[in-house]
């Protein structure tokens, strides 16, 4: 054995052994180092858990997995895609149209391959694909929407309407999956019902715009660099136009963004700021251990550079020690974080269920989150352990064999008790170590502002704001389209019937019921003039199959009637439910209003609402107060309303909630202007009701609520509906969700202080034994030495308390007042109350810890105390 591996082999021996002999010390390290992985892990945990269970939900609302697809192509565009480089997988899809029999779930009927199937979340788990004419795949809620079982070889009749022509086809469940998408199901077809359709699948896009005959593909790429660019330029290679829609040879495509999502600048900003919140919070922690246990070692270390340890062999045995306890630490702080970030994450997400219906929760444990959150403690603890290290190693021999840290406590010592001021002593006792007496105020202070700022941000939560935005009303009745945010109303056959206003109106406690009335997309012999002239761009819209328009060259457009004028948005209703409508410009006095309205002389336009300010969106506001709106019909002027009031409109008054699908499609971006009822049935030839709206008494709601659900599933099944006590417990949902991650992380934080905190006293308290018997030897009594030490741990967090306070004060009202006010459901409330609370519980245990540790750590006589060695 050379010199170099003797040297090595005493390192590893005096490291053990110095390991071996603190015990406490690495209980707390241990723990320290624990509660930063902790921190790191449940918080990578959430995040990542929250973007892919957002991104999965959005996926199968988009109905797509895949980076992007190609839509309309012809046969040998669509063979032509086996050539392209940047493709790396890529599916069939033939679209054949929505079935007609299926009630209460849309099912979407299109030609697919197994590739396609898997994109579009249509893999059977029971059976297998298509593969004879009449075999289908598809949801289990699309079978019982089409009164069958979900089972292999289940019977089911599909109809649909293509080419002019209703079809009625018998066909077989060949697979069926769990449906992912309570609102819409995927249903694929084999390319054998090509076969057997022939004549449905002729390509004649270009000539009617049937879509039944086009190719449709989505793929997966080899490289999301550059994908638009490659995608632009591959349709240009196949004699494809990709950015005119008004060109013969258009050929759309799209970058699935909800796959690949545009990174945000701020979102990037945050991300790095709470990381070095954590990693400062971390380094307080570690540090202030390990430079407790580097001065209490002090003296070991310089009696091995006595015996010519070098200082560069000191730094290794600190650092191996520091390895050990990071190899302990951090595999237990990333089991523990992960579990409780994925305990913690399904509340995190069911603040997403008033925007994204039957949000998908998924969490695996992927080695992302373990290796980020192991490399950023392994950081912090490198980090932390710098400077204690440098002290160690580089404290000469005789210095370090001879330290204590100043004390400035045996002055008052040698002139008695009787009359010494203990809180005076224990505030000099702070002075001994200054940096570490700041280190421990600044780690308790962090939880109190952390706290604050949390309570400060739920208060903040605007939940009647929230509900003010989505109804205003306590119950409305819609077809179910309405509720579907990828259909929405557009059509009469999606009309709330009499027979169903009637039944609900009977019920008892109904109050200011009104049915509202909407034109549809087959309402195109009605047009309105309000002053913008519609350019020459315009195409089919293969959806509605309504032209459309665009208008100023500002990107505004909108569905063309028969006589080439917009259709807009156009409602009609009782003067009970205009008077709930938010008046902001003209006539603001709802009767007078409504009185000259119904008597022709003009109309109200609503306009789109900025959510944060609440201030009408000046982008959408094409009118001025006193403008002409001319309504023509059958392409000739019927009569002229002058716009006699501006409404600003929340997601009720558009449609329902946040569906917005039915208006756009409609009416696109043109006026939403609000009528009566008698005007509007004076007006179209085929009046519908989209929506009945109503309040309840408070004592009925329940009962209400009940027999809504009761009466869609059982009387009328094309009914949906949604309530204010829905909407409200969405919106306190976002409080929880604030309470309980911010809660958690300030929990973390507090915690560390604390065990900061007693990591502190515990130390203090070993290292001046002999210091407390030399008191106690000339008079100090156990009482005295209690109340000295309970004085010096009160300071600590009154110095804490004292900078949260003011530092939770000037955050409040400047990054937290800042970010609520960027988010549109937050009304700011400014409150000290939890900071006040974590004041309390940090005084509290500041008293009681100095006690208890005294107790524990300070036993023994006198002379036994007095015999701890200088």
């Amino acid at each position: 054995m050379n010199s170099k591996q003797r040297t090595s082999r005493t390192i590893r021996l005096l490291a053990r052994r110095s390991f071996a002999a603190s015990k406490m010390r690495n209980m707390i390290a241990v723990v320290a180092i624990m509660l930063t992985a902790i921190l790191f892990t449940t918080v990578t945990t959430i995040g990542m858990g929250a973007k892919d269970s957002l991104t999965l939900t959005m996926q199968i609302l988009k109905g797509s997995k895949s980076d992007g697809d190609f839509r309309y192509m012809t046969q040998e565009q669509y063979d032509a895609l086996s050539e392209a480089d940047f493709i790396e997988s890529y599916g069939l899809r033939r679209p054949v149209g929505f079935l007609s029999n299926s009630v209460r779930h849309n099912v979407e009927l299109d030609v697919m391959d197994e590739t396609q199937a898997e994109f579009c979340f249509c893999t059977p788990s029971h059976g297998k694909m298509p593969q004879a004419a009449n075999e289908v795949v598809t949801s289990d809620l699309a079978i019982q929407a089409l009164g069958a079982q979900p089972e292999v070889g289940a019977q089911i009749t599909v109809e649909f309407t293509a080419r002019g022509q209703q079809f009625s086809l018998p066909m077989v469940v060949s697979g069926w999956y769990e449906a992912v998408n309570e609102k819409t199901s995927m249903m694929a077809a084999s390319t054998a019902f090509v076969d057997a359709y022939p004549d449905l699948f002729r390509n004649t896009y270009r000539q009617d715009g049937e879509m039944a005959g086009t190719y449709w593909s989505d793929f997966t790429a080899t490289s999301t660099m550059g994908l638009q660019e490659n995608m632009l330029s591959w349709i240009r290679s196949v004699g494809g136009e990709p950015e005119d829609p008004a060109a013969d040879n258009y050929l759309p495509s799209a970058v699935n963004n909800i796959t690949n999502p545009a990174v945000s600048l701020p979102t990037v900003m945050m991300g790095g700021a709470i990381v070095l919140l954590f990693i400062f919070c971390g380094y307080l922690l570690i540090y202030n251990v390990f430079d407790i246990s580097v001065m209490q070692e002090i003296r070991r270390y310089g009696l091995y550079r006595t015996i010519g340890i070098s200082k560069r062999q000191v730094r290794r045995l600190i650092n191996r020690q520091a390895v050990w306890l990071s190899c302990i630490g951090i595999p237990l702080g990333l089991l523990v974080g992960f579990f409780i970030g994925k305990a913690a994450l399904p509340v995190v997400m069911s603040t997403m269920a008033s925007t994204y219906e039957n949000v998908v929760i998924r969490v695996s444990p992927s080695p992302v989150i373990f290796v980020g959150a192991a490399i950023l403690t392994a950081f912090t603890v490198f980090l932390s352990t710098r400077k204690p290290v440098r002290v160690a190693s580089g404290t000469p021999p005789i210095e370090a064999f001879h330290y204590v840290e100043s004390s400035t406590g045996n002055r008052s010592a040698k002139k008695g008790f009787a009359g010494a001021s203990l809180p005076r002593m224990a505030a000099s006792n702070l002075g001994r170590n200054r940096r570490r007496s700041a280190f421990i105020m600044v780690s308790l202070m962090l939880c109190v502002v952390l706290l604050n700022c949390v309570g400060v941000a739920a208060g903040s939560v605007d939940v009647e704001k929230q509900v003010n935005m989505t109804t205003r009303t306590d119950f409305s009745v819609v077809n179910t389209a309405s509720t579907n945010i990828m259909e929405g109303f557009t059509r009469r056959d999606q009309g709330v019937s009499q027979q169903t206003i009637q039944d609900i109106a009977a019920r008892p406690g109904v109050i200011g019921g009104s049915a509202i009335y909407k034109n549809t997309i087959e309402d195109t012999n009605v047009t309105y003039d309000f002053g913008v002239a519609v350019t020459a761009t315009s195409f089919v819209d293969q959806t509605t199959g309504l032209t459309q328009g665009s208008w100023d060259n500002d990107g505004f457009s909108g569905s063309l009637g028969s006589d080439g004028r917009l259709l807009c948005n156009v409602y009609g209703m009782e003067e009970v439910a205009l008077s709930r409508l938010d008046l902001r410009e003209g006539e603001t006095d709802a009767h007078t209003l409504y009185e000259k309205m119904k008597h022709g002389q003009g109309a109200l336009v609503g306009i789109d609402t900025n959510w944060s300010t609440k201030a009408i969106n000046e982008d959408f506001d094409f009118t001025e107060i006193g403008d002409t709106i001319t309504v023509y019909k059958d392409g000739q002027p019927l009569m002229e309303l002058p716009v006699l009031a501006k409404a600003a409109l929340n997601g009720d008054d558009a449609e329902i909630g946040y569906t917005c699908n039915g208006t756009f499609e409609v009416g696109g971006n043109a006026l939403s202007i609000y009528l009566p009822t008698s005007v509007y049935q004076s007006i179209y030839d085929v009046p519908t009701i989209y929506k009945y709206s109503f309040d309840v008494e408070e004592s009925q709601q329940q009962d209400m609520d009940a027999y809504l659900a009761e009466y869609m599933n059982n009387t009328d099944p094309t009914i949906n509906y949604a309530c204010a006590t829905d909407a409200r417990a969405d919106a306190q949902t976002t409080r929880t969700v604030i309470n309980l991650v911010g809660g958690l992380i300030g929990m973390i934080f507090a915690i560390a202080g604390v065990l900061n905190f007693v990591n502190t006293i515990i130390t203090t308290i070993l290292s001046r034994r002999h210091e407390f018997a030399t008191m106690q030897s000339i008079g100090m009594t156990n009482g005295q030495l209690t109340k000295m030490m309970t004085f010096e741990g009160l300071y600590y967090a009154l110095g804490a308390c004292a900078l949260g306070v003011i530092l939770s004060f000037a955050l409040g009202f400047t990054l937290v007042r800042g970010l609520t006010g960027t988010i549109w459901y937050f009304t700011f409330h400014f409150t000290l109350l939890p900071a006040l609370l974590t004041c309390a519980v940090l005084l509290a245990l500041s008293a009681i810890v100095p006690t208890a540790a005294l107790r524990i750590f300070n036993k023994g006589s006198i002379v036994e105390k007095m015999r701890v060695a200088d």
